[in-house]
């Protein structure tokens, strides 16, 4: 083999285990960061935090024709700052049974700078509550496979919603962009957000979630939705400490999941929460 080729195989490959490396740390410290900000919580208006605990049956892999058993630990922060409000979570992943032990991480970051904040003007008219510029960033890691993860940058606005009885009501309208582990061009992405709080004879729920809405990019990658929905209930509120532990029911549906035609996932998804 030509020594030119080799060598650039040989960087090549070194560069993707450094690229790998770096991507899967990115996440842990952005989440660090922010916490680190906010132990200043005169930078902040608000600030919000929570672990949770997720467990399934029937998760859907590509090449797989068990239904595969995880449990999901997914460690979340929210904040609202001077001129808009950043959202990060991370999953980490936990095959059970269905496929060989592994481990996957799975994170997403957002930022969101709001015009009211930015210009210092109340833009909130009826059910229209405020414009923001919205970027973000999706990034997965097999940590038993030596292959690249997903690598997704998202940019575009959010909406947010002033509707009757709702905690929270936004939707982002965004440029949907995978890198890797193949590009496959450009999209778009629409995704509501909703938090709704109610009372049913004395106690505290609230049903919230997301649907992620991504266009096609071609024949490799079909359109596709992911819907989240969940309700909790605050069971902390029995003992005295209401608005720290729920339990509660997570539904997951993934039409051609992964963008992939035909894949399908729906099931149900046992749920506990700490907020703190």
């Amino acid at each position: 083999m030509n020594n030119k080729i080799m060598k650039n195989k040989c960087n090549n490959g070194t560069r993707s285990i450094v690229l790998k490396n770096y991507y899967l740390i990115t996440p842990l410290l952005l989440s660090f960061c922010i916490w680190s900000i906010n132990a200043q919580a005169d930078l902040f208006d608000w600030s919000s935090n929570e672990i949770q605990y997720l467990h399934g049956d029937g998760y859907q892999m590509p090449k797989n024709s068990s239904d595969i058993s995880r449990s999901i630990i997914t460690l979340s922060h929210a904040d609202g700052w001077a001129l808009g409000r950043n959202f990060f979570f991370m999953d980490t992943l936990i095959s059970d049974q269905g496929e060989p032990s592994q481990v996957n991480i799975y994170g997403e970051l957002y930022s969101y700078l709001s015009f009211s904040k930015m210009t210092g003007t109340n833009l909130s008219y009826g059910l229209f509550k405020d414009l923001s510029l919205t970027g973000g960033v999706n990034i997965g890691e097999n940590l038993d496979a030596s292959y690249s993860g997903t690598r997704v940058i998202l940019y575009g606005v959010t909406v947010d919603f002033n509707l009757p009885g709702f905690k929270l009501f936004n939707v982002d309208f965004l440029r949907h962009d995978i890198l890797d582990p193949v590009s496959t061009g450009s999209s778009w992405q629409i995704t509501p957000v909703w938090n709704f709080p109610f009372t049913l004879a004395g106690t505290h729920w609230s049903l919230e979630g997301f649907i992620d809405f991504i266009g096609e990019k071609g024949p490799n990658y079909v359109d596709n939705i992911l819907a989240q929905p969940q309700i909790r209930l605050d069971v902390g509120d029995f003992w005295g400490f209401s608005k720290k532990i729920y339990f509660g029911i997570e539904y997951q549906y993934w039409h051609n999941k992964y963008g992939i035609k035909g894949l399908d996932e729906s099931l149900p998804q046992a749920l506990l929460v700490w907020k703190y």
